[in-house]
């Protein structure tokens, strides 16, 4: 149905007469006669009783108003809204993210910046870093969180937000844990509880086992857990050893939980970024929350600080 033709009609109710709509908007009375015509013919039924000589609706033709009323104000309503996203700070907010930034950086983000907007919501997904670029980049979300840079083709932008480590962690009952340092070659007859293999913590892992001439392969990966907190805990359980982020062990380290090894040689340093698409039909919302995500990046340590408050 015409948007316009219908207001035509929701005129032509208020004024009264043909003449009165025509001259209110500027058009002939031919053309406002074609317009609820051409109404009649869409919809198939009469909305004028044309045997009277003052314009009188029909069943139909009211039922047509209470519809046109409703269309005005509900689109009066859409142009307000729509002029609070692009100025006010309001909405939500919807975001992918990997485990670590998910668990340990997004939220105390979202807490402070939400503490500052009270009209903005959230919701956050986790998910592999793999499948958190592929999000962002078809435009399932705005914004995206893990520890992969998107490939530059794909047009997005990004920048660091925080640095990790990936540290070897222990049960305090195991043998090893009494040693000061472990020998990477002692490893390979261990146990060892890891992530999916498009975790980006799995990766970065396994790329800085190559630069060092060594392989993931040798480690004996006897389970497999999607999320950083349930290999923590299969660790504390004595079930084996687990590479993981020194972000996400902090906890149990502090506890004494679990104990950190110290592997010769092995040193593995992440970082964490942000990814979004850089264009100009950005809600105010997004570009706020980015421009406060790197005023806080901006800061050395900003989460360790956070974390030891």
């Amino acid at each position: 149905m015409n948007l316009d033709y219908l207001e035509t009609f929701r005129e032509l109710v208020r004024l009264g007469s043909f003449s009165a709509v025509a001259k209110y908007l500027s058009i002939s009375q031919p053309a406002v006669s074609f317009q609820i015509q051409k109404m009649e013919a869409d919809l198939g039924t009469t909305l004028i009783d044309r045997s009277q000589k003052k314009l009188k609706l029909t069943d139909s033709g009211h039922r047509v108003l209470d519809f046109a009323e409703n269309v005005h104000h509900e689109y009066a309503a859409l142009g307000s809204d729509l002029d609070k996203f692009r100025t006010d700070i309001v909405g939500e907010l919807k975001i992918a993210a990997s485990t670590i930034p998910g668990e340990f950086l997004v939220p105390p983000l979202l807490g402070e910046f939400m503490s500052f907007h009270a009209d903005t919501t959230a919701h956050v997904d986790i998910m592999d870093s793999i499948t958190v670029i592929d999000s962002v980049k078809y435009g399932d979300y705005k914004l995206g969180f893990c520890g992969t840079t998107p490939p530059e083709k794909d047009g997005m932008s990004g920048f660091k937000i925080a640095s990790d480590e990936i540290i070897l962690i222990a049960s305090p009952s195991h043998p090893l844990a009494r040693d000061v340092s472990v020998e990477f070659a002692r490893l390979k007859n261990e146990s060892f509880i890891g992530r999916e293999v498009t975790s980006g913590t799995r990766q970065s892992l396994e790329h800085a086992l190559q630069s060092r001439g060594m392989s993931i392969n040798s480690l004996g990966f006897r389970l497999i857990l999607s999320h950083t907190h349930s290999v923590i805990s299969a660790v504390e359980a004595g079930s084996g050893l687990a590479f993981v982020s020194s972000l996400g062990a902090q906890k149990s380290l502090m506890l004494g939980t679990v104990k950190r090894l110290n592997v010769a040689g092995l040193n593995i340093k992440r970082d964490f970024y942000c990814i979004y698409y850089s264009s100009g039909d950005d809600l105010r919302l997004i570009e706020e929350f980015l421009s406060f995500i790197k005023l806080k990046s901006s800061s050395p340590d900003w989460y360790i600080s956070r974390r030891a408050a």
